[in-house]
């Protein structure tokens, strides 16, 4: 189905698709989630996870990180166990700012990289939708469906204000 926030989202990232590309080594699913942390010390001791990995620009997997990254001031999360809200972790900016001290990267294309990013996930909840719509849920009545049509709907609308706030 059309969904227009999405269409103004494509046009938004095709029209600022210039930018600079480093290519190297990136995980594709660079999280927390597949980090393997120090019991007693502040650092990751493992990356787990590699099968998504490819060739591509390293702000992707740090944009991918930082997108799922929970702090003290983002809205309520339907999660329950977020780490990144306990003490100890960094806010989101502190943990660009850290990547980019680091690895002496110009972070000056991550907020494009984020946009992307955000598109990926609407891609994704897209195809769920999809298939909900073709009966993987068994047959069901369109009004039961909408709850995923709105998570389609709401994803892209909040892609998409993300995307334009970063000029």
């Amino acid at each position: 189905a059309p969904e227009p926030a999405m269409d103004r989202l494509i046009a938004w990232l095709e029209a600022h698709a210039d930018v600079p590309d480093e290519t190297a080594i990136a995980h594709g699913d660079y999280r927390l989630g597949n980090l393997m942390l120090h019991p007693e010390e502040p650092r990751v001791i493992a990356v787990l996870d590699w099968e998504l990995s490819t060739l591509g620009d390293p702000l992707a997997d740090l944009a991918y990180a930082l997108n799922g990254w929970v702090g003290p001031d983002d809205p309520p999360s339907p999660k329950t166990d977020i780490p990144t809200l306990d003490p100890g972790f960094p806010r989101r900016e502190e943990l660009a700012a850290r990547y980019a001290e680091r690895t002496g990267a110009d972070l000056s294309q991550l907020p494009y990289y984020s946009a992307f990013n955000h598109w990926k996930t609407v891609c994704i909840l897209q195809g769920v939708y999809a298939r909900y719509l073709g009966g993987a849920l068994g047959e069901r009545s369109p009004d039961e469906l909408q709850i995923f049509k709105q998570q389609v709907d709401d994803a892209a609308a909040q892609a998409l204000e993300y995307a334009q706030r970063m000029k």
